[in-house]
């Protein structure tokens, strides 16, 4: 019989997307940055290569035909790893390697949303946040720890055995997933599935916990798009490039997984909706806090990492209440769980864009006070709204009791 994985382990079966992310967020800018490209023309590539993770949910209803969630997480990953292979040979070459990145970047996109949607099926609500935090540990740790060794390894080989490595170390999470089970599933057809996605959609926005959590994720008031950002101001900072993939890499991933660990002691103690929100404003004050600090290599750490610290944070918060909104046995999990996860990437999208262009046009200042304000007032907003919707549950559930009491 084949033994089942505890749930930290399913969360972990993630990884590959993490390190795919990785490259992209962290080990791209950091070799563009070291041929002369800007910090503004660097971020549009990485908001490209971004994109995929809030469109291609419309290419999620796939993973609902003939095949099992299993053989289309290993097909996704495969087609990742290849593009990644490729793309470490075109560093020289933007628009082919923002071409190719974006293509790999679509097929990381359905390789988590088979796995989340899979997952989504198999565990438990008491489950919820220690997978949650996980998964967000595989995909924020193992970012930062693979960027670093794509630095390393594409540095320090020639161009084909450094794909090869990349491609390797890519995959090698993916032997997890045959220790998952596999729940039987109805299968529908391509024109089915792909036919009723908007239906789908429309059904899953009209429950009220789901249209508040897009609400939530949609805004930029815990985007951290400053992380894509980072490892493309050495310069700023006057911090050697070494120094850059030491904290942006292994260092980040630590602070992420920590911040992740304590995710997981938030959301057994405050409401998950809080604790998302209340992380942006830490990672908010950590933007403020380099503002007009010595550009040196301990103000340029301490401001990253304490930033990743609230990032793994929001994103264990984030992967606890995407289980929590979708729930088990929901047939349309694969595309709810994708939708919500589009949801959270539009905002890290559009802040790259627009953190990257005020770069350009304001300074560092002018960038870090944009994302900081941003997060700040959006998430004070929300704040009252929630707070608003639990005095006006609480409220109802008192008038439910007295009519009770009186009735008696």
């Amino acid at each position: 019989m084949r033994r089942r994985l505890p749930p930290w382990a399913m969360g972990l079966a993630l990884a590959p997307m993490g390190f795919y992310y990785g490259y992209i967020s962290t080990a791209i800018p950091i070799l563009l940055r070291a041929r002369g490209v800007s910090v503004g023309e660097i971020a549009g590539i990485q908001a490209t290569a971004f994109s995929p993770t809030f469109w291609a949910f419309a290419l999620c209803p796939i993973l609902e035909v003939r095949f099992t969630r299993r053989a289309y997480a290993f097909a996704f990953a495969i087609l990742s790893t290849t593009c990644l292979a490729v793309s470490t040979l075109l560093v020289a070459k933007l628009g082919i390697l923002t071409a190719v990145v974006t293509f790999g970047c679509v097929s990381t996109v359905l390789f988590g949303s088979a796995v989340a949607g899979w997952l989504a099926d198999v565990i438990e609500d008491g489950d919820y946040n220690q997978v949650g935090a996980f998964s967000n540990i595989a995909n924020l740790g193992a970012a930062g720890l693979f960027s670093a060794l794509s630095v390393i390894l594409i540095r320090r080989l020639s161009p084909n055995p450094a794909a090869l490595a990349l491609s390797l170390i890519l995959l090698a999470p993916t032997v997890l997933l045959l220790f998952i089970p596999v729940p039987p599933r109805s299968v529908r057809r391509a024109s089915e599935a792909f036919g009723t996605l908007y239906r789908d959609v429309a059904y899953a926005c009209r429950r009220p916990g789901f249209l508040f959590g897009m609400v939530c994720f949609l805004s930029p008031t815990a985007c951290f798009a400053l992380t894509n950002i980072f490892s493309s101001l050495g310069k700023d900072f006057s911090v050697s490039e070494s120094w850059v993939t030491t904290i942006n890499g292994p260092s980040v991933a630590v602070f992420c997984s920590l911040g992740c660990l304590t995710g997981i002691w938030l959301c057994h103690r405050f409401k998950r909706r809080t604790v998302y929100v209340m992380a942006g404003f830490g990672g908010a004050m950590a933007a403020l806090g380099l503002i007009g600090s010595p550009h040196t290599l301990a103000f340029y750490a301490a401001g990253v990492l304490v930033y990743n610290f609230f990032q793994g944070i929001n994103y264990a918060a984030f992967g606890a209440l995407q289980f929590e909104i979708v729930g088990p046995n929901n047939p349309l999990a694969a595309t709810q769980m994708a939708l919500l996860a589009a949801a959270l990437n539009v905002p890290i999208t559009y802040m790259t864009a627009v953190d990257g262009h005020f770069h350009t046009t304001h300074g560092l200042s002018g960038m870090l006070a944009v994302d900081a304000g941003s997060s700040i007032v959006v998430g004070s907003i929300l704040l009252s709204v929630i707070r608003g919707l639990r005095r006006k549950r609480l409220g109802s559930q008192r008038t439910d009791e007295t009519v009770l009491i009186d009735g008696a």
